[in-house]
């Protein structure tokens, strides 16, 4: 017969598991898109791009439902909005290098994950906040996680934030599995 004390040791070993895969997903996501992609993709050559051959070809590799003409036409204006201001920390950068050559009217495409993956990592790691108490490096205690699991109190984790968590690991899956990136 399992007590308390096993029941609560292998709830506090799941939620650290759900913590560090979490991290391990969220990791991937920013390393691909936001470290290693500027290496493949000209952000500003998507300024040239046809947003319907863009679709056609994000449509061929994913059936989500922002690989439309009007989702990569809004890509391709706040790209515009980016170069018009001078391009951030990027003005130093090799755009219009030889070596970003893509597939004819693709950088929509290719670029057009990157806004999303900026929006979903600030999401996902609500996660670590819910469970770890903070996010950088989220709190794993020994023997549990720094927050009481009781459903009817407001600073625990309670079902409000068990909900958050289970639509923040869904929105995860849909990122991870329907990203129209054909280069991942």
């Amino acid at each position: 017969m399992k007590t308390r004390w096993d029941r609560g040791a292998a709830t506090a070993e799941l939620i650290r598991n759900i913590m560090m895969a979490t991290q391990y997903v969220q990791d991937h996501v920013i390393h691909f898109y936001h470290l290693h992609a500027l290496d493949w993709v000209d952000i500003v050559n998507a300024l040239k791009a046809d947003p319907k051959r863009a679709a056609e070809l994000a449509q061929s590799f994913s059936k989500w439902d922002k690989n439309t003409p009007a989702y990569f036409s809004e890509v391709q204006e706040k790209i515009k909005a980016f170069a018009a201001s001078g391009l951030g920390i990027f003005a130093n950068g090799y755009w219009g290098h030889p070596a970003y050559q893509a597939a004819a009217g693709g950088e929509p495409d290719r670029g057009g994950s990157l806004p999303d993956a900026l929006m979903w990592q600030k999401e996902i790691v609500k996660i670590h906040a819910v469970f770890g108490g903070k996010n950088p490096h989220p709190n794993y205690l020994v023997g549990g996680v720094p927050c009481s699991i009781n459903i009817n109190e407001v600073a625990a984790i309670n079902s409000e934030r068990l909900n958050l968590v289970s639509r923040l690991i869904g929105q995860a899956d849909e990122f991870v599995t329907r990203s129209t990136s054909p280069i991942c």
